[in-house]
């Protein structure tokens, strides 16, 4: 499998000067630049994201008490009655 480079977007990012040295003693313990840094922390934040996501089927049965059925959406949707419009 081969690796890929994704396109890049140009953008500029004000920081707090703690910030800015946080990232610049970061690349330097790592030998990489500081964009570099800033997407792998960008990456790891975006897969932690996806992880807390919930899911559907993590929400299936949530409602149990519910005495709503598939032919209630008109109703509910619309406030009419699916059979009588």
């Amino acid at each position: 499998m081969g690796w890929t480079m994704a396109r890049m977007t140009r953008t500029q990012v004000t920081l707090e000067e703690s910030e800015y040295h946080f990232l610049k003693a970061r690349a330097a313990e790592t030998g990489c630049s500081l964009s570099s840094v800033v997407r792998s922390m960008v990456r790891a934040n975006m897969q932690q994201a996806a992880t807390d996501a919930p899911h559907v089927w993590d929400m299936a049965g949530l409602v149990s008490t519910s005495d709503f059925t598939g032919r209630d959406h008109d109703a509910i949707l619309y406030g009419c009655d699916s059979l009588n419009g």
